[in-house]
C-alpha cells in the first residue's frame, strides 16, 4: 500500500468521523450510561473502523457498521461491567444549573427509565435504543445479527416488557 493509499483512506475515516461521531455518541451514551465508557466506546469504534479500512475493508454503508459495532461493544462492555458500572454512577454527582426540584424530577423519571432498560436483556436494551435514534427494523437487524422476523419479535417483546417496567401500578416490577 502506498503513501497516498494510506492518506485517501484517513481522508474517508475523517469523513465519516465528522458525519456521524456525534450521533453515535448520542446512541453509545444512551446504551451505557456513562459519559466516559461512551467517549471509549466511541474511540474504540473509530479505531476498529481505521483498521479496517487499512486492511482493505471498507464497509460498504459506515453507518450501519458504526453502529452494528458500537451495539456490540456496549452489549458486551455491559455484560462484563454491570457491577463496576454500579459503583461508578452512585460516585458521580450532576453540577445542578436548573432548580432542584426540576432537576430531582428529571433525575427521577431517568432513573426509573435507566432501571427499567437496565433489566431488559442487552440485545432488547440496544435494540430499542437503536430504534430509537431512527433506525429501521432491517438495519437493526443487520446491526445485532438477526433476521427481519426474529428483529420484529425482538422489538415488540422489548416495547412490550418496557411498557410493563414502566407501568405504573408497578406490574412487571
Amino acid at each position: 500500500m502506498s503513501a497516498r493509499d494510506v492518506g485517501s483512506v484517513q481522508l474517508d475515516v475523517v469523513a465519516v468521523h465528522e458525519a456521524y461521531h456525534l450521533e453515535l455518541y448520542g446512541f453509545l451514551l444512551h446504551a451505557t450510561r456513562e459519559r466516559e465508557a461512551a467517549e471509549d466506546l466511541l474511540q474504540e469504534v473509530f479505531l476498529r473502523l481505521v483498521r479496517e479500512n487499512a486492511a482493505g475493508r471498507a464497509p460498504s454503508d459506515p453507518r450501519a457498521w458504526l453502529y452494528r459495532v458500537g451495539a456490540n461493544l456496549a452489549a458486551s462492555r455491559g455484560r462484563r461491567r454491570t457491577v463496576a458500572a454500579r459503583w461508578l454512577r452512585s460516585r458521580t454527582t450532576p453540577d445542578p444549573v436548573e432548580p432542584p426540584e426540576t432537576e430531582y424530577l428529571r433525575e427521577e423519571r431517568n432513573s426509573e427509565l435507566h432501571h427499567a432498560l437496565g433489566r431488559m436483556n442487552p440485545d432488547a436494551r440496544v435494540a430499542l435504543l437503536l430504534a430509537g435514534h431512527g433506525f429501521s427494523g432491517p438495519e437493526i437487524g443487520r446491526a445485532l445479527g438477526r433476521s427481519d422476523g426474529a428483529t420484529r419479535v425482538l422489538l415488540y417483546r422489548a416495547r412490550v416488557r418496557l411498557r410493563e417496567l414502566l407501568a405504573p401500578d408497578g406490574a412487571g416490577r
